[in-house]
């Protein structure tokens, strides 16, 4: 079961089609799965292709509430257990030798699979904080001719800003094609080498959290260089 409708997972399908067809290696991953519908019918591309065993699947979800936000009547229905997420990959018979569940946060998650190479990024959540955690660990391992996909960055403001900003910070000269009123998606042209001293804080969904280490590392050299080489700004 999915939200995600028609256009998008027939984009997710060419998508994945296009990466098999091409050979660009890596696994496919989501953050943010809600049911796990997306990554069910993924895998289930995958072993049509008889791919099922040579390319991981990888769910990132909290896989229950957010911690702090409430959504009113809808935050029952939006907080699915991981049990229930594992079933819908039972009932459509397709089993979890390669499905990878990563449970928690994205800052918490997401670190756990640094340094994996994803032909399929895809990112489904409301806030800046998950969008920029998710580029900023992945990004560098989406291979050349890969796809980064954006479930809510033409409608959420936030997403569009976590974009606007990565996109400028990092110097990417990718544009993002739109599939419909609330998703778009890029083929990765060039690669690109992560400036973590960009990394800006955190101000929604983890909010209050220390920033990456790799982040807070990069951010430090940049202080310790500009006091031991410090710029004449009157010259």
């Amino acid at each position: 079961e999915s939200m995600i409708g028609h256009l998008r997972m027939r984009q997710l399908r060419l998508a994945i089609e296009d990466v098999l067809c091409s050979n660009i290696s890596g696994d496919i991953v989501e953050f943010g799965v809600w049911r796990g519908g997306a990554m069910v019918y993924a895998a289930g591309i995958l072993h049509a292709y008889g791919m099922g065993n040579s390319r991981r699947v990888f769910l990132g979800d909290i896989f229950g509430p957010m911690p702090g936000k409430n959504y009113g009547a809808s935050t029952d229905f939006l907080a699915v257990s991981l049990e229930k997420v594992k079933h819908a990959f039972f009932k459509f018979g397709i089993p979890l030798t390669n499905i990878d569940f990563e449970e928690g946060l994205f800052s918490e998650s997401m670190p756990r699979l640094a340094g994996r190479e994803f032909a399929i990024l895809r990112i489904d959540a409301n806030f800046y904080d998950s969008y920029q955690d998710a580029l900023y660990f992945f990004y560098e391992g989406v291979p050349v001719g890969g796809y980064v996909i954006f479930d809510d960055v033409m409608s959420h403001g936030p997403v569009s800003a976590a974009w606007q900003d990565f996109k400028a910070d990092q110097g990417l000269v990718e544009d993002l094609i739109r599939i419909d009123v609330d998703s778009a998606y890029f083929k990765k042209e060039k690669k690109v080498k992560i400036d973590w001293s960009k990394f800006h804080g955190y101000r929604d969904a983890s909010k209050g959290q220390p920033i990456p280490d790799q982040a807070r590392k990069a951010k430090g050299l940049q202080i310790q260089f500009l006091l031991e080489y410090p710029v004449n700004i009157m010259s």
